[in-house]
């Protein structure tokens, strides 16, 4: 097979598209994405592309927060843009059915279970939600709160509760007292002083939310007009912008992230220095924005991707070839992805990422030991807690 068959590619380019939700209530959730991947197009094109060709990011979609129009532009940039290949999505409504019919190597954010499986799809961080590895993270956070009894809110819809039922489940098998649960807010959160209140009357002192941003400011509002004394874990809100505007009511708010904090030193993280300097150099209004990084950590896999096909540019090597990539990092910022055994299929213990804590205007490091960034976590118990550092033997993160 030569290069002249492949969709999207001449002697000096390779034409990619993306499908993101850019307008509407869901945006903010998904929008920045694409200017990450943007970033780092801009990136190695200043560098003179992959292998000779530039990437021509040509075609940047809105699906609006619209299923049916998800699936209209995934037909539109396969059937009659013909790109080689989808390299930044970031929809709720991911609809993988023509992509996948197509083998169209395609890269995103992971906010859905739909990306799991089929070998051309890679989401940032690994294709597979794998929700039970969220419990003995929130519990390593809540111990060192010193919590006593814990509250979890979600949104009525699986995106948001999923993760939270999750939780509620392992950590109550483990023995922890998981004194308050609403799964089923509304979006975008407006009621969510009756769970402050109750959360409250149940005497909770750690919260778990599952919402995005919009409800987690208005929880946190909620909590410092009751007056509730409680530690957050938040699992979503962690941009700056977002700090900038909500500074009072985030104060001491734990994340959890699969990548290298944004305030580490990066005399120690190469990646972190270079993510830096080419997002404050082309989009810096999101470089400290946490979806903004999906898209450089997706479009650093194509690139991967695309540098190992070489001479043999074609769709179905592209993904062979990153279907090869053991240990990726995205340049030393993330947690590493095995994309040969666990990429598609499940991620096998142990599960890794850093914590942050808000302190004044910064998200700072947190609860990590010593220099190194990433605790992983094997199981649960009630009386030891999250087992952190593994036992000596155990797979490293590697």
């Amino acid at each position: 097979t030569g290069t002249s068959t492949a969709p999207g590619v001449t002697s000096n380019a390779i034409t990619v598209g993306t499908i993101s939700t850019q307008t509407g209530p869901l945006a903010g959730n998904a929008a920045p994405v694409i200017y990450g991947e943007k970033a780092y197009f801009d990136y190695i094109n200043a560098q003179g592309g992959v292998n000779g060709r530039k990437i021509d990011y040509k075609y940047a979609l809105d699906d609006g927060g619209n299923p049916s129009q998800f699936t209209q532009l995934a037909d539109d940039l396969v059937n009659q843009d013909h790109v080689f290949a989808v390299t930044g999505v970031a929809s709720l409504f991911f609809s993988p059915n023509v992509l996948v019919e197509s083998k169209t190597p395609t890269y995103g954010y992971n906010v859905t279970a739909n990306w799991a499986g089929p070998p051309n799809l890679f989401a940032a961080g690994g294709s597979v939600q794998y929700l039970p590895s969220i419990a003995p993270q929130v519990a390593y956070v809540a111990r060192a709160a010193k919590a006593t009894k814990i509250g979890m809110v979600a949104y009525g819809v699986a995106a948001s509760a999923a993760a939270c039922q999750a939780a509620d489940a392992g950590l109550t098998a483990a023995g922890y007292n998981v004194a308050y649960t609403d799964f089923k807010v509304a979006y975008p959160g407006t009621t969510v002083a009756t769970d402050v209140q109750r959360m409250k009357q149940a005497g909770v002192n750690f919260v778990l939310t599952c919402m995005e941003v919009q409800g987690n400011i208005n929880m946190a509002r909620a909590i410092q007009q009751y007056g509730l004394k409680t530690s957050q874990l938040w699992l979503n809100g962690n941009d700056q912008s977002t700090l900038d505007q909500n500074e009072s009511l985030m104060q001491g708010v734990y994340f959890y992230t699969a990548h290298v904090p944004f305030t580490a030193p990066t005399s120690l993280y190469p990646g972190l220095k270079l993510y830096l300097t080419e997002m404050n150099k082309y989009e810096p209004q999101y470089t400290l924005d946490e979806v903004a990084i999906q898209g450089w950590e997706s479009a650093a896999l194509f690139v991967a991707g695309v540098k190992a096909a070489g001479k043999n540019l074609t769709q179905a090597n592209v993904i062979a070839q990153t279907n090869k990539l053991t240990s990726f990092t995205a340049g030393g910022l993330t947690v590493p992805v095995n994309w040969k055994v666990t990429g598609h299929t499940g991620h096998a213990p142990p599960y890794c990422g850093a914590f942050i804590q808000i302190k004044g205007n910064k998200f700072v490091p947190a609860l990590n030991q010593g220099k190194g960034v990433f605790n992983c976590f094997g199981s649960i118990d009630a009386k030891k807690g999250p087992v952190t550092p593994l036992p000596s033997g155990t797979p490293n993160a590697t």
